[in-house]
């Protein structure tokens, strides 16, 4: 049986729950070790440290449980780690026990970069295509004074490494086009899934409430969706508003122009941290989830759909249009005004209950697909080589 080693010392130094952490996430979770064993790697003091797929999905379920809000969630995970007693071993030993070297994660980090360098002299390596490029959002990429070596050292492999495994058929044209990533390397697609929460049925809420969930990106049209939001209510509509998640980091004015808004009155509410089962609450509970802008994919997406919620989306939204017609509805939302309209259409209980009975929650791709894809990528490497 062929070993792969997956690289996810990114996830230690930044454990927060994010829409890549979820994928990392669902492939140990459902790791196919009948395909190709895998072997999460995590750097130990001058060590690496080696753990199967439940030890894995043991760390990497801890950013999405409830924690108090002043915990380093980086010291709970190295805690955990200790508890787990993983094994130890040296990289040199490691490259030549493994048959291939994987990264699912974004990273800027050298020792990361150094490792699959290195991997890359000897074994088959694979990494994910994730997200929007600074080449095509750079808006929501400012890097650190100093940082854009790494940054360009990190892209440079992604248009280089033997094998990619794209989160979306966008990504892929990104890949090719934006990075100029040769057509003669292996590059496939793989849906990331949605099933990692049961299936429930929607409640209905009243007043009507649109949900709008992640990082408060500009590409995500927060600006835009408050905005709409506030002509509509001044047109008489009865809708609430709800953002979850964090602060935005590239984009400060975003941040203040919602706080001014729930501070002016307006039935906006922000919940800046929640728990995966918070959040799964929030969806449920919502009339609609809004998805607009540029998604390198969209999880929340196929999460909604999983907790009885429809969605309405708008722009490069890949896992909506994955749902088109089975719980995701594309709408006119390029202007204020277009965006005032649609609160106004779909506050109204008939929109909704034909909007409602289009969600199908069984039809969303699931982890096992993606995990196998993934593990199918990197075999088919290691055998050609």
């Amino acid at each position: 049986m062929s070993v792969l080693a997956i690289d996810i010392e990114q996830f230690v130094r930044d454990p927060y729950g994010t829409g890549i952490q979820r994928v990392l996430q669902g492939l140990a979770r459902h790791w196919p070790n009948d395909i190709l064993e895998g072997q999460f790697v995590i750097p130990w003091d001058d060590e690496l440290a080696l753990l199967n797929a439940e030890q894995a999905t043991a760390l990497l379920d801890l950013p999405f449980q409830d924690h108090p809000d002043d915990v380093d969630l980086r010291f709970v995970i190295r805690d955990h780690l200790a508890e787990l007693r993983p094994v130890r071993i040296d990289l040199g030993r490691l490259l030549a026990l493994v048959d291939g070297w994987f990264l699912p994660e974004v990273s800027y980090l050298d020792s990361v970069l150094d490792r699959v360098e290195l991997a890359a002299r000897c074994l088959p390596t694979g990494m994910i295509g994730n997200d929007a490029l600074p080449q095509t959002h750079p808006a929501n990429y400012r890097f650190p004074p100093g940082n854009s070596g790494r940054v360009s050292r990190y892209f440079r492999m992604l248009a280089s490494v033997e094998t990619l495994v794209c989160i979306s058929e966008e990504s892929r044209q990104d890949m090719w086009q934006r990075l100029r990533r040769s057509r003669t390397l292996d590059t496939t697609v793989s849906l990331p899934g949605g099933d990692h929460l049961p299936v429930r049925a929607g409640a209905a809420s009243d007043p009507p409430t649109f949900l709008r969930l992640g990082t408060l990106e500009a590409r995500k049209r927060p600006r835009e969706i408050l905005a709409g939001f506030r002509a509509a209510i001044a047109a008489g509509s009865p809708a609430h508003l709800v953002f979850v998640g964090k602060e935005s980091k590239s984009d400060l004015a975003i941040n203040d122009e919602i706080a001014q808004a729930m501070a002016s009155g307006l039935p906006v509410h922000w919940v800046r941290h929640a728990s995966d089962a918070g959040i799964a609450d929030l969806m449920n509970q919502a009339s609609v989830f809004l998805s607009f802008g540029v998604e390198g994919y969209g999880i929340p997406v196929l999460e909604s759909i999983r907790q009885g919620t429809p969605v309405l989306y708008s722009g490069i939204q890949p896992a909506a249009e994955v749902m088109r017609g089975r719980g995701a509805r594309p709408v006119a939302a390029e202007s204020v005004d277009e965006i005032s309209q649609m609160f106004q259409d779909y506050a109204r209980p008939q929109a909704l209950a034909d909007l409602r009975a289009e969600v199908d929650p069984m039809a969303v791709p699931t982890w096992q697909a993606f995990a196998n894809d993934v593990a199918r990528a990197m075999l088919g490497a290691i055998r050609r080589n």
